[in-house]
């Protein structure tokens, strides 16, 4: 499907923060993702939503996978890139496909409260896959898609929840 046909079919589904039950989710959109604040507004959307996000949740271990992230600030606080060690706060997964990375190996580095990040900017067929297997995945309890990224959570005091969300 081309991408202006995907956008609108996905813009067709998706929601904001009305149409959401989780309060987790809420907070997480209403204070951090839809928060007005100047410090973001220079910024283009999709810098702002990686911004957002580590702000929110402020991990105290961050790790890159697969990826060349452009946000230089994310990495200017001393998170960790390339190396990967168990019990992680967030990670972040950039184009999937050059080193292969499965659900079981994402969910082995994450604990209850961990982020994951799903760049699903570039719409290759190996991102689209791992998010769709995340999606199923029953061990990753809540999956929020945002069209260009996908974030999911372990939270095993919910109940499974999937949810197609503006940015």
């Amino acid at each position: 499907m081309p991408i202006k046909e995907s956008y609108f079919s996905f813009w067709k589904k998706s929601s904001n923060q009305h149409g959401v039950h989780s309060p987790f989710v809420f907070s997480l959109l209403t204070k951090g993702l839809y928060l007005k604040d100047n410090r973001w507004s220079q910024m283009k959307k999709k810098d702002a939503f990686l911004e957002r996000i580590y702000e929110y949740f402020s991990p105290s271990s961050f790790v890159v996978i697969n990826g060349d992230l452009k946000n230089d600030n994310l990495f200017s606080r001393g998170l960790v890139s390339g190396e990967v060690i168990s019990s992680l706060d967030m990670i972040y997964v950039g184009q999937a496909g050059k080193d292969v990375i499965t659900t079981s190996d994402l969910y082995s580095y994450m604990h209850n409260d961990s982020v994951l990040m799903i760049d699903r900017r570039f719409k290759n067929a190996v991102s689209e896959q791992l998010w769709q297997e995340i999606v199923c995945d029953d061990r990753f309890i809540v999956t929020l898609d945002f069209y260009y990224y996908g974030v999911a959570f372990i939270r095993t005091e919910q109940l499974k929840q999937h949810f197609v969300l503006r940015m």
